[in-house]
């Protein structure tokens, strides 16, 4: 179960078992060691429950995460929520240190943030197939190429185990739910041995462990 030991004070994460978005930034609060409650969106049962009245108030977007602060002001989009987590507790960092390292992070989460991900989200593949086209096929080949050109880019990055240098960054936390989608769509990895590289040193670090989907209280 997914779940912080809670109190009055914790931050509300809202979200889906097996969404990336959400996903990227569990991650993010395990590995800050911030104190969340986690309440599940099940983006499927009764057409979504993402599009209920209480989550649009939240999300207009119809979408997760939502991040329901102390406040009770609502914050959304994965990156964004990460940047807020940033400058609330700054460390563990989730970005590096140099300026163009740092840059090179933002690069790499981007990609993978709005080049890859949004192609394969669940209301586009419902879109696609509505048109008569094969949403798997679709999803499969989006991916491979965007994961592609994720690979060349960690490939000119800076030594170190994971995408950029010897910690890991959001680049990192984007990174992972993405491979998990790619083997999904039945995408082969073996031609990106950097990205292998990586999500396996990822896979050893508790924060990462703790944010895996089958491990969330909404998995299924």
């Amino acid at each position: 179960m997914s779940k912080l030991k809670s109190n009055s004070q914790d931050l509300i994460l809202r979200g889906y078992w097996r969404s990336s978005a959400t996903w990227r930034v569990r991650i993010a609060l395990h590995y800050k060691q911030i104190p969340f409650t986690y309440l599940p969106v099940h983006l499927v049962k009764d057409g979504g429950e993402q599009h209920s009245q209480k989550e649009l108030q939240r999300n207009p977007l119809a979408q997760v995460p939502t991040l329901e602060l102390e406040s009770g002001e609502i914050l959304t989009q994965s990156m964004a929520i990460m940047d807020y987590l940033e400058h609330i507790h700054p460390q563990p960092s989730l970005y590096p240190e140099q300026a163009f390292d740092r840059a090179r992070c933002l690069q790499l989460a981007e990609m993978i943030n709005s080049g890859i991900q949004p192609l394969q989200n669940l209301s586009l593949l419902l879109k696609v197939a509505e048109f008569g086209q094969d949403k798997l096929t679709w999803g499969h080949d989006y991916i491979k190429k965007g994961l592609e050109a994720v690979e060349y880019v960690a490939q000119q990055s800076n030594g170190g185990p994971f995408l950029v240098g010897h910690t890991p960054t959001v680049a990192d936390f984007c990174l992972i739910p993405q491979l998990y989608n790619a083997r999904r769509f039945k995408v082969d990895l073996s031609a990106m041995p950097r990205l292998c590289e990586v999500e396996t040193k990822c896979k050893e670090l508790e924060a990462f462990q703790k944010a895996t989907p089958e491990v969330q209280s909404d998995a299924q």
